[in-house]
């Protein structure tokens, strides 16, 4: 007797690969998802931290103010005096500090017949004024204890005249204890109504007359008379020039 053998139905596994084979194509596309995301993240994460930096970096610029701070006059006169500051910032003038700050000229003095020290403020600086021509025994002028300030109510660009006026007065009676009273030449206008009509040659008593004139000077006239001339900010250079022989900044 014989068998004889059936042959065998071959097992279908075409489709089992398939199926593995989609299975790893879609993990291979979750994983590049995976890794996209990944390094997104990444980006967002260092984009942060980046910004974050540089918040706390601006915070801290702004806590410590690193801008240069300002310096006050008694750093700026300290500075000085070594040498730090540039020919416009200040400078040494007959043995005084000169410092700039604000547009304006500062420097120190005693005030007269004490030991109080003053700061004292000038549009100009020594070296500005040495052109100013000067007359007369102006210091001799220091030692009365009030004097007019005169001056003309017809001038033009009175605005130099008012400045000068007020420099000068300022300085009078602060430093030198000098009551300054303010008077008008002529009686033209509401203001000078009320006003001493004074000038140079009418008054016994001292005199400063702030008078409009081509040129910057300051002459002694008489014994009683001191003429502060000028024409515009040349007005105001001549104010100073009287007040730096005063103070002893100039000779």
């Amino acid at each position: 007797s014989g068998f004889f053998i059936l042959p065998q139905k071959p097992m279908l596994m075409e489709p089992k690969k398939k199926k593995a084979m989609k299975k790893t194509v879609a993990e291979e596309d979750a994983q590049k998802e995976h890794n996209t995301q990944s390094t997104d993240r990444a980006l967002i994460i260092s984009i942060i931290v980046i910004l974050a930096l540089f918040s706390l970096f601006f915070v801290v610029y702004k806590i410590m103010n690193i801008s240069p701070a300002v310096k006050t006059i008694q750093e700026l006169h300290e500075e000085n005096l070594k040498g730090k500051l540039d020919a416009d910032e200040g400078y040494i003038y007959n043995g005084y500090s000169f410092v700039k700050a604000n547009g304006m000229w500062f420097s120190q003095v005693q005030r007269f017949r004490t030991r109080d020290v003053y700061n004292v403020q000038f549009h100009y600086g020594p070296r500005d004024l040495e052109n100013v021509a000067v007359a007369g025994n102006i210091s001799g002028f220091k030692e009365f204890n009030g004097t007019y300030v005169a001056f003309d109510p017809s001038a033009k660009d009175f605005k130099y005249t008012a400045l000068a006026s007020a420099e000068l007065s300022l300085n009078l009676a602060q430093v030198f204890n000098i009551l300054p009273v303010a008077a008008c030449t002529q009686n033209l206008t509401k203001a000078c109504y009320t006003r001493p009509i004074v000038n140079c040659s009418s008054s016994t008593r001292p005199v400063i007359y702030i008078e409009n004139a081509d040129k910057p000077a300051v002459i002694r006239e008489n014994n009683a008379c001191i003429r502060v001339m000028g024409n515009g900010t040349d007005l105001v250079k001549a104010t100073d020039r009287l007040l730096f022989e005063w103070f002893g900044f100039m000779p």
